[in-house]
């Protein structure tokens, strides 16, 4: 979930679920089952004019991170993002996240949420800068 694109397919969600990520005092900011399930049709719609795979695997997580059905019909949608990743070709640390993912996903029983835990952008870049310091 690190990086911009997968952040601005996040908003994007968020966005068509109407869940403030930065509410003011008091309003929620986590997305829940039923907000991903109702809009389901409408970030789809999103996703596919999108037309790239990243999208897919950002509502991978939150569809396990909240809990949400994953229709039958989805799941190869899903899957077929972890496999279409170019950049998980290219690089080992990329691929090790995306077969996590892809796990995770046939680990996924439809109803308990799941984290999947992702590193992020920053701890990236930490990590290489000190690897070149050293």
């Amino acid at each position: 979930m690190g990086g911009d694109t997968p952040l601005d397919f996040e908003d994007e969600i968020f966005d068509i679920c109407k869940v403030e990520k930065f509410p003011d005092e008091g309003g929620r900011n986590e997305l829940s089952k039923e907000d991903i399930e109702q809009n389901l049709g409408e970030i789809l719609a999103m996703l596919e004019k999108s037309n790239d795979y990243i999208g897919y695997q950002v509502l991978s997580v939150l569809m396990m991170k909240t809990g949400a059905r994953i229709p039958e019909s989805l799941f190869s949608l899903l899957e077929d993002s972890c496999h279409l990743d170019e950049w998980a070709k290219e690089s080992d640390e990329r691929k090790e996240s995306v077969d996590g993912l892809l796990a995770a996903l046939r680990a996924y029983d439809n109803q308990n949420p799941i984290i999947v835990r992702s590193r992020g952008l920053f701890e990236v870049m930490a990590e290489k800068l000190e690897n070149n310091n050293n």
